[in-house]
């Protein structure tokens, strides 16, 4: 009996150990479930950027014998000469107070900024700088690059209206290739005239510079590729494979780890990521919310087509920055309930609060058969249509542009340009027909 049990225990272990056998020989693994589990890539993110390449002035504007010239940030000339004014060894700082603007003007280039730098910001775009050298003053608004003839040198006037201050740095770029590569080179350029706007009097008034004649500028569309929110839940959330969906009665999507939240918007074209800061007196970060917001991005999926600094906050209610999207040396803007096409950061303490995007790329190339060409009217036209106005305050006007606004149906985008100005703190869209569409209007994406 006791033979027979063990014959029978071995012959079924064998059995066993043959079917184990083939099983392992024949297994298919569930690939598709573990790249459900893995990272999930998008091709179109994961670009870090650095300071100087998000911050980029908005126009390039040159001062010739009384005459003035702008030249789009996007043409190769700029780029260029913006690579070497910040590659150019800074030798030595001073503050200025009793020289005017008007000397430096005669013959200079101008960068102007889109928003104002902090100091020490505007110092770490430089390559070269010394680590000792301290910014005198708090914020940049504009630079003017100008040879210095008792030195030999080219010169940065650092110019803080707000402050009522001059900065002046002596520079290591070659007053010879200032001279020959670009104030030599001025008569091909868009002419510009000079509009003074804002509260400030005498030389610390807000110059705007706009074109003599029309303008021609292209509308043009182009196909888009979706960024997967799966990424950002990876990115943002402690435990993606945790987070809980949700969808509302108006079709937005939410998901949520039990604290923070990604709510996907506007038929799924941007998220709005939210972490909520339990404090009721969070300490403020220590740097500069323009820096914190760059590497918050970098670290974070990465960036997408050309987006800009645009404007930042920082105060004790809020502190936040904006990068917005720029298109052929143009901005694009929107007057809907959300500013789409930019990335914007919110910081509350040392700690990002919430983060704004857009859920699409752009792809590189537009579609060549789409493309028109839209006349728009010359500054002139846009002063006097302004000045026009009933209620009109020059002292309220702060931006005149041309800006693209973007249409997106499904797969593809369409981008046309239109006259914008920037009043009182919000946008509105010049119309020469019908008067003006202001921020806050149903436009945007659909």
């Amino acid at each position: 009996m006791y033979e027979n049990i063990k014959s029978g225990t071995l012959t079924f272990l064998v059995l066993l150990s043959l079917v184990l056998t083939w099983q392992i020989w024949t297994f298919q693994p569930n690939y598709a479930l573990l790249q459900d589990a893995d990272y999930v890539n998008n091709p179109n993110l994961n670009e870090e950027r650095t300071l100087s390449q998000v911050i980029v002035p908005e126009q390039l504007v040159f001062h010739v014998n009384g005459d003035h010239s702008l030249l789009y940030n996007t043409e190769p000339r700029f780029l260029e000469f913006y690579e070497q004014w910040l590659t150019s060894r800074v030798e030595e700082i001073s503050l200025m107070s009793n020289i005017t603007l008007s000397q430096v003007l005669e013959e200079a280039i101008e960068l102007v900024f889109p928003t104002k730098i902090p100091g020490d910001v505007f110092l770490n775009l430089f390559e070269n700088v010394e680590e000792d050298f301290i910014m005198p003053i708090d914020n940049v608004e504009r630079v003017l690059v100008y040879p210095n003839r008792e030195t030999d040198k080219v010169h940065y006037r650092v110019v803080s209206s707000q402050e009522h201050r001059f900065l002046d740095i002596e520079t290591s770029f070659s007053t010879s290739d200032f001279e020959e590569n670009y104030m030599a080179q001025t008569d091909e350029l868009l002419k510009v005239f000079d509009y003074t706007v804002g509260s400030q009097m005498g030389q610390w008034r807000k110059s705007l510079y706009l074109p003599e004649e029309s303008v021609y500028v292209e509308t043009i569309s182009y196909t888009v590729t979706p960024v997967l929110v799966d990424v950002f839940k990876q990115l943002l959330f402690n435990d993606p494979l945790s987070a809980k969906y949700f969808r509302q009665a108006n079709g937005d999507e939410s998901y949520t780890d039990g604290n923070r939240l990604i709510h996907i918007i506007n038929n799924g074209n941007f998220m709005d990521y939210i972490n909520p800061i339990y404090s009721e007196n969070p300490e403020r970060g220590s740097r500069n919310v323009i820096v914190s917001s760059i590497d918050f991005i970098n670290g974070h999926g990465g960036w997408t087509d050309q987006y800009l600094l645009d404007n930042w906050v920082s105060n004790e209610g809020k502190e936040e920055a904006k990068y917005r999207l720029w298109l052929n040396g143009y901005p694009v803007i929107s007057l809907g309930d959300y500013d789409v096409m930019s990335l914007h950061v919110f910081r509350t303490g040392n700690q990002t609060s919430r983060y704004v995007r857009p859920l699409f790329d752009l792809d590189q190339q537009p579609m060549e058969y789409a493309r028109t060409i839209v006349e728009l009217p010359s500054g002139h036209d846009v002063i006097n249509q302004l000045e026009q106005r009933e209620y009109f305050d020059r002292t309220l006007l702060q931006k005149i542009t041309i800006g693209y606004e973007m249409k997106k149906w499904n797969a593809f985008v369409t981008i046309e340009p239109h006259w914008y100005i920037y009043y009182d703190n919000v946008w509105q869209k010049l119309s020469f027909d019908d008067g003006i569409e202001r921020e806050g209007d149903d436009h945007g994406l659909e």
